[in-house]
């Protein structure tokens, strides 16, 4: 093959491997990995301002409201979006700010504020932000039931005593004289024996009973716990 031959096949040769190199596939390369990121503001930071009607209360029940309570504007801050407040409740009314208070702690379920007249120094009455006259009638959702507990406990701290007595009345004969499901958290000051709830075998009238008794109390419990579903019952 002479001079000219060679060069001619040299550039046939390097032009072929240049269109190879431009029209074949590119390797792609690794795709980075992207972790989604989630939001941290809750569904319940954004809700709107929403109106709800509480359950009408049956007139035949001695100290309920006969009125349908009408809607109150509750703001998704501070009060949950689908509560229940009645608008002739004096509490319902310390909740809305319609009526005053001296409020001592305060969550999206619950409100916590010095009772009026207290028997001691401190005495605190803790509150859903849902009207229920007790606590079965018509009844507390257990999700404001589960705040009111640790509530407790930082009001026990707060009041800075080291006896105190958490009190919940339900109905008239059992003490109950606000139509509203309230607990009373009420310190017993060391100084002051007068002060506060005073317990007697006169106050507190406990009697003898048999085992046999106990045990059908219980089986009495379990059976009505199971009829209504209630998960921790147990034989």
């Amino acid at each position: 093959m002479d001079t000219l031959s060679r060069h001619k096949s040299f550039l046939l040769a390097s032009a072929v491997l240049l269109l190879a190199s431009i029209f074949s596939p590119q390797t792609d390369h690794p795709a980075e990995d992207i972790v989604p990121v989630e939001s941290h503001i809750k569904p319940e930071a954004i809700l709107p301002t929403t109106t709800t009607t509480s359950h009408s209360m049956d007139p035949t029940t001695a100290g309920q409201s006969n009125a349908d309570s009408k809607a109150i504007n509750a703001d998704a801050c501070t009060i949950p979006r689908d509560t229940k407040l009645d608008p002739n409740c004096r509490f319902c009314k310390i909740v809305t700010g319609e009526e005053p208070s001296f409020k001592v702690y305060e969550t999206k379920y619950s409100l916590a504020f010095l009772a009026k007249p207290p028997v001691s120094h401190g005495h605190t009455l803790i509150i859903p932000k849902y009207h229920s006259r007790t606590l079965t009638d018509p009844g507390v959702p257990d999700e404001f039931l589960a705040d009111v507990g640790p509530i407790m406990k930082k009001i026990a701290v707060m009041n800075g005593e080291e006896s105190y007595n958490i009190i919940q009345n339900n109905g008239r004969t059992a003490g109950q004289s606000v139509d509203h499901v309230h607990f009373h958290v009420v310190t017993k000051p060391l100084d002051q024996a007068g002060r506060g709830l005073v317990l007697t075998p006169e106050s507190w009238p406990s009697y003898k009973t048999t085992d046999e008794e106990y045990a059908q109390d219980a089986a009495q419990m379990r059976e009505i716990g199971r009829d209504h579903g209630f998960p921790g019952v147990r034989d």
